[in-house]
This record gives structure tokens, sequence and C-alpha cells, in this order.
């Protein structure tokens, strides 16, 4: 499968990516995934933008990014995706991305949400999102950077926000 991990971080592309990812896995593209970002023609200039060199890097929506990633023109590739939130790692695999591993990066406070670590505040609405792949049996990382464990992360989740999880 041409997609060697899918990251959910709302700071879409950024140091961590371009340096420390890129360098582990050997990136050959990158999509950005979000329904909004990807309608937005100044967010995908400026995504496009910072591109690390030699990887293309592309700004699709869910479905869109599904459709590219189980095509043909993926094979060859290293794809490494990032959706912006939670929710959008769970559409990519509802929409027929076949993963074993979601990884939760950074989601920065917004309003609703609740903090799980220094890095991580999730919605209820990404909480339950997290549930159903995790009832689905994919794995959840939360990895920050390569090197990080690659434990399952589930049951902090789960414990953390109790009363979200049905």
């Amino acid at each position: 499968m041409p997609v060697v991990h899918v990251r959910m971080d709302n700071r879409l592309i950024h140091g961590q990516i371009l340096v420390s990812w890129n360098a582990e896995m050997k990136i050959h593209h990158i999509i950005v995934t979000n329904d909004i970002v990807a309608s937005d023609p100044i967010q995908v200039t400026l995504l496009k933008a910072v591109a690390p060199i030699g990887a293309k890097v592309s700004v699709l929506t869910i479905k869109d990014c599904v459709e590219y990633c189980n095509s043909p023109q993926a094979d060859n590739e290293n794809i490494f995706i990032i959706a912006k939130f939670p929710e959008d790692g769970v559409a990519l695999v509802e929409g027929g991305l076949e993963l074993k591993v979601l990884n939760l990066g950074n989601q920065a406070y917004v309003r609703g949400s609740k903090k799980l670590s220094n890095t991580v505040f999730l919605t209820e609405g990404g909480v339950k999102a997290l549930q159903r792949v995790h009832n689905k049996g994919l794995k959840i990382t939360c990895r920050m950077m390569p090197s990080d464990s690659e434990g399952e992360f589930w049951p902090k989740i789960e414990k953390a926000y109790s009363d979200w999880v049905e």
C-alpha cells in the first residue's frame, strides 16, 4: 500500500513533518486532507509552498484523497497523509482507505475540547470518531516524533474521556 503513515494533526505541514518524519519515512508525496482546507485557495497555496525538496504536496478533500490513494497512480509512492482532525482520519477509513493505524498528532485547543496532554485536546466529536475506528480494529497511536512509542493509545483516550465514550 502506498500510504506509509496517516497523522491527524491540526497544524498540518510543519517542521516535524518536514524534517523528522520525512527523514524516517522517505516521503514522496504529502497529502493534506480536510474538506474545508482543500476548498481554500490561500491555504492550498501556502501548504504547497512549504513542501520539502523533492516531495509532492497535494491538498485534497477526504473523498479525493481516498480515490487517489486507491488508484494505480499512487502505487509507486510513499504517501504521508496529514488529516486535520480525528474526524478526517476516521472519514478516510469510512470512505474506503484500508489502514491498520491512525496516529493522533497535535490537536490544539478549540472551543469545547478537553485536555488529554500538553499537545492533545479532543472534542467530543473527535473522541467518538476515534472510538468508531477503534471498534473497527484499527490501532490508534499518539506519536509526536517517529522515535516515539507505537503503543496503543485508545485506553488513555477512553479513560480520560469516559463521559464521552459509549
